[in-house]
């Protein structure tokens, strides 16, 4: 099930499904190699914001943009998954 990001507790493994936002949210999400299907490792988080690993960089988000950020569990069958992190169950470094 899609949720929010903010919505997952410290230590989640997630995989974004999507980004709910306007051109400007999403391009921001995109420069950031937010992509949808990329797995995300949750560091920090909560309905103010979110500290979390992608792609090997650590990002720190503001609530209004991680609560834009769906996102379901990496081990859920729901939602894409990337091209560029390998085996069927990716998971973020």
């Amino acid at each position: 099930m899609q949720k929010p990001l903010t919505d997952f507790p410290t230590g989640s493994v997630v995989r974004i499904a999507g980004i709910d936002g306007g051109r400007q949210a999403r391009s921001r999400m995109l420069a950031m190699g937010m992509t949808p299907g990329c797995p995300v490792t949750v560091l920090a988080g909560g309905p103010t914001g979110c500290r979390v690993r992608v792609r090997g960089s650590e990002v720190v988000l503001c609530c209004g943009l991680a609560g834009k950020i769906m996102a379901v569990a990496d081990d859920s069958d729901e939602g894409p998954r990337c091209n560029c992190c390998p085996g069927p169950r990716a998971r973020a470094i």
